[in-house]
């Protein structure tokens, strides 16, 4: 086989395998964590809780361009809840309602995990649901 040919074979075979890798894409870790690290911010936690050690367990295809994940992972606190707490109240940027929602959420943490200081972490599962986008794998709300 001339080393032309054999050239041509060895392109073909790797466009073949990234045009079948690109198919077969699912969202990952990655995709998860960038999930989870959002919804801390839409909640205005990303400065009291770190998402940590994304690990993907499985996931399956749903269907009209829906995949769905399982996930491990943790939460690490990166202040003490009530220092955070107290910073929140004191907070006057703040309305008086995203106040009283942040207090209850952060009450809710307190039920939840005590009254945890910087550097505890806690252990997550979730399942999370991806759209497939021309921008990539996007959660589902």
């Amino acid at each position: 086989m001339s080393a032309t040919l054999r050239c041509v074979h060895i392109v073909t075979a790797l466009l073949a395998l990234t045009l079948l890798s690109a198919c077969s894409r699912s969202p990952d870790a990655g995709d998860a964590q960038k999930a989870l690290e959002a919804e801390m911010r839409n909640a205005h936690l990303d400065g009291l809780l770190e998402v940590t050690d994304v690990e993907k367990h499985n996931g399956y295809e749903d269907g009209d361009g829906r995949y769905t994940v399982e996930v491990s992972y943790s939460l690490e606190a990166q202040e003490d809840l009530e220092g955070y707490t107290n910073q929140v109240k004191g907070n006057e940027e703040l309305s008086g309602l995203d106040r009283f929602a942040m207090i209850m959420a952060l009450s809710a943490l307190r039920v939840e995990h005590g009254n945890f200081k910087k550097g505890d972490t806690f252990q997550r599962q979730r399942v999370i649901h991806f759209r497939d986008t021309e921008k990539g794998w996007m959660p589902l709300e």
